[in-house]
């Protein structure tokens, strides 16, 4: 038995998305707000028209996420406490970090984050973020600007 390949398919900003069928090509869009307040992932299984049945996960996500595995410091309690972090992964958005040890952290609060990218220079990146989602050690950062005119910007184009 041959296990298939799942695809993503990715949602607009009107809540469509396009499906393909990987068998005839046939494409079809669908509007998949249902799926847009979910917090797993949704896998869905699409039927064309052709017969061909096809497992599909929608991505919800704005902006594409880079793994990372990236050592830093998080300075919250208006910079007099830190922490240890490790940034899992990194976005135009915000990054996924893992703490170290446990901090007394809410949703909507607001610290910074300093870590070195692991690019050529080492490029130091330090950002004001606001705490997002809370899973035990791990943590879902906002960056309050995404505006990256430095290296981070230029990690996440071509890195």
């Amino acid at each position: 038995m041959t296990t298939q390949k799942v695809e993503k398919v990715f949602v607009n900003t009107e809540n469509n998305a396009t499906f393909m069928c990987p068998e005839c090509g046939t494409s079809k869009v669908v509007n998949v707000a249902q799926y847009m307040k979910v917090e797993s992932s949704v896998r869905v299984k699409c039927k064309c028209k052709c017969g061909h049945t096809y497992p599909v996960i929608i991505e919800r996500r704005k902006f594409f996420r880079k793994q990372t595995n990236l050592l830093g410091l998080l300075f919250y309690d208006n910079d007099y406490k830190r922490g240890l972090m490790t940034v899992e992964d990194v976005s135009r958005s915000g990054i996924k970090i893992r703490i170290n040890s446990p901090i007394d952290l809410k949703l909507g609060d607001k610290m910074e984050v300093e870590f070195n990218l692991d690019d050529r220079d080492r490029s130091l990146i330090r950002r004001e973020v606001v705490v997002r989602s809370i899973r035990g050690q791990n943590i879902g950062l906002e960056f309050l600007s995404m505006d990256h005119y430095d290296k981070l910007g230029t990690y996440l184009m071509f890195g």
